[in-house]
Protein backbone atom coordinates (compact mmCIF):
# COMPACT_ATOMS: atom_id res chain seq x y z
CA UNK A 1 0.00 0.00 0.00
CA UNK A 2 2.84 2.24 1.11
CA UNK A 3 4.06 1.93 -3.04
CA UNK A 4 0.75 2.29 -4.26
CA UNK A 5 0.15 5.48 -2.59
CA UNK A 6 3.47 7.15 -3.30
CA UNK A 7 2.71 6.47 -7.10
CA UNK A 8 -0.55 8.18 -6.97
CA UNK A 9 0.84 11.07 -4.63
CA UNK A 10 -1.98 10.28 -2.53
CA UNK A 11 -1.41 11.64 1.25
CA UNK A 12 -2.18 9.15 4.30
CA UNK A 13 -1.68 8.68 8.09
CA UNK A 14 0.36 5.18 8.90
CA UNK A 15 -0.19 3.47 11.97
CA UNK A 16 2.31 1.02 12.41
CA UNK A 17 0.40 -2.44 13.57
CA UNK A 18 2.88 -5.47 15.39
CA UNK A 19 1.57 -8.45 13.43
CA UNK A 20 4.01 -10.58 14.92
CA UNK A 21 3.00 -9.69 18.77
CA UNK A 22 -0.81 -10.16 17.51
CA UNK A 23 -1.44 -5.91 18.42
CA UNK A 24 -4.35 -6.58 15.43
CA UNK A 25 -6.19 -9.27 16.63
CA UNK A 26 -8.60 -6.79 18.94
CA UNK A 27 -12.25 -5.95 18.75
CA UNK A 28 -11.21 -2.36 18.24
CA UNK A 29 -8.87 -3.47 15.11
CA UNK A 30 -11.52 -5.26 14.04
CA UNK A 31 -13.71 -2.97 13.39
CA UNK A 32 -11.55 -1.52 10.46
CA UNK A 33 -10.66 -5.35 9.28
CA UNK A 34 -13.03 -8.44 9.58
CA UNK A 35 -10.50 -10.80 9.79
CA UNK A 36 -8.31 -8.16 11.93
CA UNK A 37 -5.77 -8.90 9.29
CA UNK A 38 -3.29 -6.04 7.57
CA UNK A 39 -3.18 -4.00 6.04
CA UNK A 40 -6.46 -2.01 6.37
CA UNK A 41 -7.41 1.40 5.78
CA UNK A 42 -9.94 3.57 7.32
CA UNK A 43 -10.75 6.11 4.85
CA UNK A 44 -13.21 8.98 6.12
CA UNK A 45 -15.09 6.54 8.02
CA UNK A 46 -15.33 3.71 5.52
CA UNK A 47 -13.20 0.58 6.32
CA UNK A 48 -11.89 -0.98 3.40
CA UNK A 49 -9.46 -4.09 4.10
CA UNK A 50 -7.52 -6.91 2.06
CA UNK A 51 -4.95 -5.91 0.19
CA UNK A 52 -5.95 -6.63 -3.06
CA UNK A 53 -9.42 -5.05 -2.11
CA UNK A 54 -7.45 -1.93 -0.99
CA UNK A 55 -5.52 -1.51 -4.43
CA UNK A 56 -8.80 -1.85 -6.44
CA UNK A 57 -10.78 0.74 -3.85
CA UNK A 58 -7.99 3.26 -4.30
CA UNK A 59 -7.44 2.98 -8.21
CA UNK A 60 -11.10 3.12 -8.87
CA UNK A 61 -11.23 6.36 -6.18
CA UNK A 62 -7.95 7.99 -7.06
CA UNK A 63 -5.96 6.61 -10.33
CA UNK A 64 -8.20 5.11 -12.77
CA UNK A 65 -5.00 4.80 -14.65
CA UNK A 66 -3.76 1.86 -13.05
CA UNK A 67 -7.24 -0.35 -14.00
CA UNK A 68 -6.32 -2.69 -17.06
CA UNK A 69 -8.72 -1.48 -19.59
CA UNK A 70 -10.81 -4.89 -21.65
CA UNK A 71 -9.26 -7.18 -22.73
CA UNK A 72 -6.16 -7.24 -20.06
CA UNK A 73 -8.25 -6.42 -17.16
CA UNK A 74 -9.10 -10.20 -17.56
CA UNK A 75 -5.09 -10.61 -16.76
CA UNK A 76 -5.10 -7.99 -14.35
CA UNK A 77 -7.69 -9.86 -12.06
CA UNK A 78 -6.19 -13.18 -12.79
CA UNK A 79 -2.20 -11.66 -12.06
CA UNK A 80 -4.37 -10.17 -8.59
CA UNK A 81 -5.18 -14.09 -7.40
CA UNK A 82 -1.83 -14.92 -7.93
CA UNK A 83 -0.24 -12.42 -5.43
CA UNK A 84 -3.29 -13.79 -3.33
CA UNK A 85 -2.56 -16.69 -3.56
CA UNK A 86 0.69 -18.26 -4.90
CA UNK A 87 2.89 -15.40 -3.70
CA UNK A 88 1.04 -15.49 -0.32
CA UNK A 89 1.81 -19.71 0.14
CA UNK A 90 5.63 -19.66 -1.48
CA UNK A 91 7.54 -16.40 -1.19
CA UNK A 92 5.79 -14.91 1.26
CA UNK A 93 6.30 -17.44 4.17
CA UNK A 94 9.35 -18.35 2.82
CA UNK A 95 10.83 -15.01 3.80
CA UNK A 96 9.07 -15.44 6.97
CA UNK A 97 11.13 -18.40 7.89
CA UNK A 98 14.18 -16.41 7.26
CA UNK A 99 13.85 -12.91 8.66
CA UNK A 100 12.39 -14.44 11.94
CA UNK A 101 13.04 -17.79 13.90
CA UNK A 102 11.38 -21.06 12.83
CA UNK A 103 9.09 -21.15 15.84
CA UNK A 104 7.97 -17.64 15.32
CA UNK A 105 6.98 -18.32 11.57
CA UNK A 106 5.35 -21.45 12.36
CA UNK A 107 3.38 -19.31 15.18
CA UNK A 108 2.54 -16.71 12.65
CA UNK A 109 1.56 -19.11 10.22
CA UNK A 110 -0.78 -21.51 12.32
CA UNK A 111 1.18 -24.10 12.04
CA UNK A 112 3.46 -26.00 14.60
CA UNK A 113 7.21 -26.00 14.17
CA UNK A 114 7.52 -29.70 12.94
CA UNK A 115 4.94 -29.09 10.47
CA UNK A 116 6.75 -25.64 8.83
CA UNK A 117 7.86 -27.06 5.38
CA UNK A 118 10.27 -25.01 4.18
CA UNK A 119 11.49 -27.31 1.85
CA UNK A 120 8.28 -27.29 0.26
CA UNK A 121 8.19 -23.51 0.46
CA UNK A 122 11.30 -23.70 -1.61
CA UNK A 123 9.79 -25.66 -4.47
CA UNK A 124 6.80 -23.85 -4.49
CA UNK A 125 8.91 -20.23 -4.51
CA UNK A 126 11.04 -21.64 -7.62
CA UNK A 127 8.10 -22.58 -9.91
CA UNK A 128 6.19 -19.39 -8.93
CA UNK A 129 9.68 -17.44 -9.62
CA UNK A 130 9.71 -19.78 -13.38
CA UNK A 131 6.16 -18.69 -14.63
CA UNK A 132 6.68 -15.08 -13.77
CA UNK A 133 9.83 -15.40 -15.60
CA UNK A 134 8.34 -16.95 -18.71
CA UNK A 135 5.47 -14.25 -18.10
CA UNK A 136 7.80 -11.26 -18.29
CA UNK A 137 9.82 -12.49 -20.77
CA UNK A 138 7.04 -11.85 -23.38
CA UNK A 139 5.07 -8.94 -21.97
CA UNK A 140 6.82 -5.88 -19.89
CA UNK A 141 3.91 -5.88 -16.95
CA UNK A 142 1.53 -8.70 -15.84
CA UNK A 143 -1.22 -7.86 -17.48
CA UNK A 144 0.39 -6.56 -20.79
CA UNK A 145 -0.38 -2.87 -19.69
CA UNK A 146 0.82 -1.82 -16.63
CA UNK A 147 -1.85 -2.19 -13.87
CA UNK A 148 -2.16 -2.72 -9.90
CA UNK A 149 -1.69 -6.49 -10.42
CA UNK A 150 2.20 -4.87 -10.83
CA UNK A 151 2.29 -3.16 -7.55
CA UNK A 152 0.51 -6.11 -5.96
CA UNK A 153 2.60 -9.15 -7.01
CA UNK A 154 5.89 -6.76 -6.52
CA UNK A 155 5.55 -6.03 -2.61
CA UNK A 156 7.34 -9.50 -2.10
CA UNK A 157 9.43 -9.78 -5.17
CA UNK A 158 10.87 -6.68 -4.06
CA UNK A 159 12.33 -8.72 -0.61
CA UNK A 160 12.88 -11.88 -2.75
CA UNK A 161 16.66 -11.39 -1.62
CA UNK A 162 15.61 -11.54 2.22
CA UNK A 163 14.21 -14.88 1.15
CA UNK A 164 17.25 -16.34 0.11
CA UNK A 165 16.75 -16.03 -3.34
CA UNK A 166 19.18 -14.90 -6.22
CA UNK A 167 17.38 -13.33 -9.00
CA UNK A 168 20.54 -12.95 -11.29
CA UNK A 169 19.00 -16.03 -12.71
CA UNK A 170 15.94 -14.53 -13.82
CA UNK A 171 16.88 -11.34 -15.77
CA UNK A 172 12.76 -10.47 -17.28
CA UNK A 173 11.41 -10.45 -13.54
CA UNK A 174 14.62 -8.13 -12.67
CA UNK A 175 13.87 -6.03 -15.46
CA UNK A 176 10.44 -5.82 -14.53
CA UNK A 177 11.46 -4.82 -10.48
CA UNK A 178 13.77 -2.48 -12.47
CA UNK A 179 10.47 -0.39 -14.33
CA UNK A 180 8.92 -0.55 -11.43
CA UNK A 181 11.58 1.42 -9.03
CA UNK A 182 11.99 3.48 -12.24
CA UNK A 183 8.03 4.91 -11.45
CA UNK A 184 7.96 8.73 -10.58
CA UNK A 185 7.07 8.60 -6.75
CA UNK A 186 8.86 4.58 -6.18
CA UNK A 187 9.75 4.49 -2.65
CA UNK A 188 11.42 1.42 -1.91
CA UNK A 189 10.80 -1.25 0.47
CA UNK A 190 11.27 -1.25 4.02
CA UNK A 191 14.08 -4.03 4.07
CA UNK A 192 15.04 -6.49 7.33
CA UNK A 193 18.54 -6.75 7.52
CA UNK A 194 19.13 -9.74 10.09
CA UNK A 195 17.64 -12.52 10.96
CA UNK A 196 15.55 -11.39 14.62
CA UNK A 197 12.72 -11.61 16.58
CA UNK A 198 9.49 -9.28 16.73
CA UNK A 199 10.18 -7.81 12.95
CA UNK A 200 7.56 -5.37 12.20
CA UNK A 201 5.30 -6.25 9.62
CA UNK A 202 2.14 -4.29 8.17
CA UNK A 203 0.05 -1.18 9.06
CA UNK A 204 -3.32 0.14 9.39
CA UNK A 205 -3.44 2.86 6.70
CA UNK A 206 -5.79 6.38 6.70
CA UNK A 207 -6.43 7.94 3.79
Amino acid sequence: MRLFLALIALPYRREFMDVLARKNQTEAFERISAWRQVPAIDDEGLAVWDSHAILMYLAQKHAPQWLAPLPHSAQMHAWLSVSANEIANSLQPLRLTKVVSHAEAADHLGVSEALLDVQGLERRTDRLLKQLEKRLGVSPWLATVRSVADIACYGYLALAEEAGIDLDGYPALSAWRRRIEELPGYVAPQHTNTKHTGEKHGSDLST
